[in-house]
């Protein structure tokens, strides 16, 4: 019986939700829904997981499983060759369908009625347990019943049968499928395929291992792959279930006989050095086994007795090469030339690291050796082998072989150059000048050539590299240059890091570089340079901040951003950049005003930056880009406003400023914007009701970003925007009667989820990015397995965000909105299983847009109005929706409003005046 999987589940989370879903299982069931709000607090991706995991807990256990004891009567439990027919509790043996040296497999249906499905009772050899450890059998059966992971086969029992014989027995989730290996054959899979398959193993293996729980018998016979494709591991925790300490006999210092058994419980072709000497096994014990797996699936050879000299070996002699022979490497066993290449290099290194004959020196566990699997998939270092300047430059050129043919070269050259000239920089002050004068060109004139061509993480490592030859010097002993610079490195490395998605990263590195040039402002406070340097660490503390939804921080850090800017402006004459940082500081605060929901001030913030722009423009074309940026930010509070011609007669203005900038389309910074102001010209296109005019502008600022984000896709902050696009499309295509969103919805659950598991504090992806792609599954997803599923995710994420709030996380009147819209549609999820809470929700909407609706937020205005008719407050609905009217709003959802308004104010005649 195989199980349909409602939310997937990132693999590479199995080890941090395995002893959290442990620790759920074992509460009170009463106690889990506190237990999860502080879980959600921490990391809402987790936490949303964690329901789906319990919702399958739920309906594993609807489906009454374990109500009654598996084996009530068996005549003939010691001769499980004879069983066919018989009933073993709520199941009948059908036919046995496999046997081993631990016992007999068979195939049986769930008979009582109760539910339909197959399951596999795996009969154990009665040895295999000693006296007196039947209950405790019963007991680990139990627990490890709790193991779940897609890729694992359930164990839905385990006991011990109540004749002589004391038979022991599992009950299984029934797989049909393949061996690994033999499915791998029959597909003609890649490496590369076979790699990706591989990590699903990984994936079950490193679940089980957060719960140290060792396999000890990992072999493709107890892989099997379904024809879908989908990996299901057997008899996981089976070695668990027959391990036990010293059973308090008066021998409680050794091993019992059931200890003995479970070691021993291995195949010798898959065992690990440590096994078949006797030694002691752990989660390393299980990577050797995958080691062998990943080599043999690869190469088609075994590792220390390849081909046909596997036949022809003695045990003693198969035991001293696996405990003495090392492996040649798995390139090294392909004849054909094209296959060498792809296994050679990181993945010789990978599997050989798997195979290390000393345990130490293997990966520590299966998610160790999956990450690293995982990186050489994406073309990215592995942890396997040093990080030297060169690989990684290797790794980038083979992820962006196009953009980066031109100049793959001279980055090279530059690498080399810079490295070494720091070296020397270090052994002799006569080279400070070379390579400082290396590091001025890395931050200036080469990062202006890579920003534009979205390459900027080309200068990670040779960043790393000046910040480790200012680290090697006494700071406080740095000249003003040397300062300057380290500043200026700490803030690239901030930034790269920042587009990767670690903020607490790149927080640390804007606050060193913060230290730095408050230390050079101290020395000389009247300096317009050093007004403008700290300026510079000011703003970029700042956004951090504001990224992470610390926005009191950050309204501190703008605040003084735009104090500095305001020093700076008297000693500008004749310094173009000096003269944007006023522009630059208001409109920075003007974000944030506007998202702390100071709309009026932000607008005039942005109103006196723009011309500000514009007077620069003509002299310094890089203010064109801000001039752009600030009519978008004009166009955003317009739109807020329900101004919506305003609106995108702003985003007209954008789009005809970048038309006269010439080269835009080798530009991706001015790709970025066009991109952004057809999404906003498609937004208030959509808002007016003109779907079709929306859909068309919304279609060219996906394929734009699209392109776009193709030419780096390490960049987290381009992959949020094309989520963004994405969902915005999607709502249009929603509205116009579309039926097929799946292609749609599949990218983004696949980009937001990388998203998440990227960054738990990141608050446009947990909270604005997460809460639109629930409310869009909502409306899709309509079958009533997936509507349960999705109330439980919505009612967890609402969950986090309320504990956001509680611990002081401001949100902006975007994600006040996308809550709302959560809830108007949780409660209508709930209508028909549960009245009262579908109410609760629905005054939570009324409630958290009370604000808004005392403006001129159409859409807000439009939810709340929403909500009240579903709360039979029809005059307040009616009074909402008059306001409206008077409006240029014709959203899909005001027309929703004013049809399901007519029909209850229909109602409500008939109802008064007894009128059918």
């Amino acid at each position: 019986m195989n199980e349909t999987t409602r939310r997937h589940i990132d693999k590479s989370r199995w080890p941090r939700l395995s002893p959290l879903l442990d620790e759920l299982l074992d509460l009170p069931p009463e106690q889990r829904p506190a237990r999860l709000l502080a879980l959600e607090a921490q990391d809402a991706e987790l936490a949303a997981d964690l329901h789906e995991l319990l919702w399958r807990q739920q309906a594993m256990n609807a489906a009454n499983y374990l109500a009654t004891p598996a084996l009530q009567t068996m005549a003939q439990a010691d001769k499980p060759n004879n069983l066919a027919g018989q009933q073993l509790g709520a199941y009948t043996l059908e036919r046995e369908i496999g046997q081993g040296g631990m016992g007999t497999v068979w195939l049986a249906r769930r008979t009582d009625g109760r539910f339909d499905g197959l399951v596999a009772i795996k009969f154990l050899n009665a040895g295999l347990l000693g006296q007196g450890n039947a209950g405790r059998f019963a007991r680990e059966g139990q627990i490890l019943a709790k193991l779940a992971h897609p890729h694992i086969a359930r164990l839905l029992d385990a006991g011990i049968s109540d004749s002589g014989a004391q038979q022991p027995y599992l009950v299984l989730e029934y797989v049909d499928g393949l061996p690994l290996d033999q499915y791998c054959n029959s597909k003609a899979l890649t490496a590369r395929e076979r790699v990706a398959l591989f990590q699903d193993v990984l994936a079950a293996v490193a679940h089980a291992h957060t719960r140290l729980i060792l396999h000890r018998d990992l072999k493709p016979s107890n892989i099997l792959v379904t024809s879908t494709g989908e990996v299901k591991l057997l008899d996981f925790g089976i070695a668990k279930l027959l391990h036990e300490e010293g059973n308090g006999s008066s021998d409680a210092a050794a091993s019992t006989e059931l200890t003995q058994q479970a070691g021993r419980a291995y195949t010798a072709r898959y065992a690990a050095p440590e096994q078949v000497q006797g030694g002691e096994v752990s989660t390393a014990t299980d990577v050797y086994a995958l080691g062998v797996l990943l080599y043999l699936l690869l190469c088609g050879q075994h590792p220390t007795t390849p081909g046909e000299d596997e036949a022809r070996t003695t045990p003693l002699e198969r035991m001293r090469g696996l405990v003495e022979v090392a492996p040649k490497k798995l390139s090294e066993q392909v004849a054909e030339k094209p296959r060498a290449r792809e296994l050679r290099g990181d993945l010789d290194t990978i599997v050989a690291k798997a195979l290390k004959k000393l345990p130490a020196k293997r990966y520590a566990n299966a998610a160790e050796l999956a990450e690293d699997l995982r990186r050489w998939l994406n073309h990215e270092p592995i942890t396997a082998r040093p990080d030297s300047t060169a690989y990684i430059l290797r790794k980038f050129v083979r992820r962006h072989r196009v953009a980066v043919a031109a100049g793959s070269l001279g980055l090279l050259t530059l690498s080399a150059s810079v490295g070494m000239a720091l070296v020397k920089g270090q052994e002799a002050q006569a080279q400070r000048v070379q390579a400082e004068g290396l590091i001025e060109f890395m931050l200036g004139d080469l990062r202006k050539k890579l920003e534009p061509v979205g390459r900027l993480d080309v200068l990670d490592a040779v960043g790393e590299k000046a910040l480790g030859y200012y680290a090697a010097q006494q700071t406080g002993r740095l000249d003003a240059g040397a300062l300057g610079q380290r500043a200026r490195a700490l803030h690239l490395m901030g930034q790269i890091a920042q587009q990767r998605g670690k903020l607490d990263e790149a927080s640390r590195m804007y606050d060193a570089a913060a230290g730095s040039t408050a230390e050079l402002l101290q020395r000389a406070p009247k300096d317009g340079q050093r007004i403008y340097d700290h300026a510079q660490s000011v703003f970029w503390v700042g956004e951090a901040a504001w990224r992470q939804g610390q926005v009191v921080e950050a309204g501190k850090q703008f605040k003084r951003y735009l104090e500095l800017a305001e020093q700076l402006w008297p000693l500008a004459a004749g310094k173009p950049d000096w003269l944007a940082e006023r522009a630059n500081a208001r409109v920075n605060l003007g974000i944030l005003q506007f998202d702390s929901g100071e709309v009026q001030a932000a607008l005039l913030n942005f109103q006196k930056a723009l011309p500000e722009y514009e007077e620069l423009a003509p002299a310094q074309p890089d203010m064109r880009v801000e001039q752009i940026n600030t009519l978008g930010w004009i166009s955003r509070v317009l739109q807020y406003q329900g101004r919506y011609p305003l609106a995108l007669a702003a985003d007209q203005d954008r789009l005809a400023v970048l038309a006269r900038i010439p080269n835009r389309e080798q530009d991706h910074l001015l790709l970025n914007l066009e991109a952004n102001a057809h999404h906003d010209s498609s937004r208030s296109q959509f808002f007016m009701g003109n779907t079709a005019a929306a859909l068309q502008a919304a279609e060219k600022a996906v394929a734009q970003f699209e392109n776009l984000t193709s030419t780096d896709q390490s960049n987290l902050d381009w992959l949020e925007k094309l989520s963004s696009l994405r969902l915005g499309l999607a709502e249009i295509r929603l509205a116009r009667g579309e039926q097929d969103l799946t292609p749609l919805l599949s990218s983004l659950k696949s980009d937001i989820g990388r998203l998440l598991a990227a960054d738990v504090k990141q608050m446009r992806w947990q909270g604005n990015l997460r809460g639109r792609l629930l409310w869009l599954r909502a409306k899709v997803e309509r079958s009533e397995a997936q509507s349960q599923a999705l109330a439980v995710e919505m009612t967890g994420y609402l969950s986090d965000m309320q504990a956001r709030i509680q611990a002081g996380t401001r949100f902006n009147n975007e994600l006040r909105l996308i809550l709302a819209q959560l809830e108007l549609t949780l409660g209508e999820l709930l209508t028909n299983s549960d009245a009262a809470k579908a109410g609760m929700h629905w005054k939570a909407v009324a409630e958290r847009l009370r604000a808004n609706v005392t403006s001129s937020d159409a859409p807000a205005m439009t939810v709340a109005a929403l909500a009240h008719l579903h709360l039979n407050a029809i005059e307040e609905a009616r009074a909402l929706a008059e306001k409206l009217e008077a409006s240029s709003y014709r959203h899909p959802d005001y027309i929703q409003l004013r049809t399901q308004l007519q029909a209850a104010t229909l109602s409500a005649t008939h109802h008064s005046t007894g009128k059918p």
